[in-house]
């Protein structure tokens, strides 16, 4: 009679515990509704002309270097770092979300608009985000300059460091240069694992994990010996590299998803066009438990 009863209230428990767990993901998903369903042919490149400014928001200033940042989605969601007032060069901001300019021109940048509907699906205003970030050249306001400097809105920049890792891009021969990841190293599996961590990007896990076989199946490596953090970089933009592999990098997103960074692993194996700078300083990381 005992085990009977605690194999039913196991049962009941367990019963309780799913109720439990749908309820708090039905609230969650109402909140904060992540999916990978959503149309993704208005973000093909052949129609960004549709949504990006045909000619330069604003006036042409100084120097050929200039920094850029973006961000796609509900301002409740905009996390960007106040330390980061415009200075030294021209900063550019382009986002869907006219509020969101408002807030970054407070801090000296250049507002650019990008004319897509505000979702609140996060993981499609984070494929909307990947624009700007991938294809720089597409706005007028962007391609004037030689050198752009990208930068993700969350965090901070270092103007300081710019002049030398221009000249490190330059002297190299190459188009691109971003930092190595202090995180993970040596497998593209570990940026694969490692994202799976978070719900938006463990939402694209069977995207991510077909995209990865084809690029087996296509003479890609899982073994590598750099793997880049996407959230800084530099272009050159006299080299007609920066542009092409750009654009075949925002291609790969569009089918890899939102985890740029697993893209551009495979894009940069083997191409010298692409050069590594030193990986920032090891912080507190989401992913720290699973790495050896």
């Amino acid at each position: 009679m005992f085990e009977r009863a605690t194999l039913r209230l196991a049962r009941h428990r367990h019963k309780m515990r799913r109720r439990i767990r749908n309820l708090v993901d039905s609230v969650s998903y109402s909140v904060y509704p992540i999916s990978d369903a959503y149309d993704r042919a208005p973000l093909a490149r052949s129609e960004l002309k549709k949504v990006i400014p045909a000619s330069p928001t604003h006036a042409t200033a100084r120097g050929d270097t200039a920094i850029f940042s973006t961000y796609c989605g509900r301002t409740r969601s905009f996390s960007f770092d106040r330390n980061n007032s415009a200075r030294d060069y021209p900063h550019y901001f382009v986002s869907n979300n006219r509020r969101v300019l408002e807030i970054v021109t407070d801090f000296g940048w250049r507002p650019i608009f990008l004319d897509l509907p505000i979702v609140a699906n996060p993981v499609e205003a984070a494929q909307q985000a990947k624009i700007a970030k991938a294809l720089p050249h597409f706005f007028p306001d962007l391609r004037k300059y030689r050198f752009l400097v990208y930068s993700d809105d969350k965090q901070r920049i270092y103007h300081a460091a710019i002049p030398g890792e221009i000249q490190l891009l330059t002297q190299s021969g190459a188009a691109l240069a971003l930092k190595l990841s202090p995180h993970v190293a040596e497998n593209v599996l570990w940026e694969f694992t490692d994202s799976l961590m978070q719900a938006r990007y463990r939402t694209q896990a069977h995207r991510m994990l077909h995209y990865l076989l084809a690029q087996l199946d296509a003479g890609k490596s899982l073994a590598t010996d750099r793997m880049f953090m996407t959230g800084y970089g530099l272009r050159d933009l006299h080299d007609p590299a920066a542009i092409a592999l750009s654009e075949q990098w925002y291609d790969d997103i569009l089918e890899c998803g939102i985890d740029c960074q697993l893209a551009f692993d495979f894009l940069a194996q083997n191409e010298s066009k692409i050069i590594a700078l030193p990986a920032p300083k090891r912080k507190k990381y989401l992913g720290q438990k699973i790495l050896v």
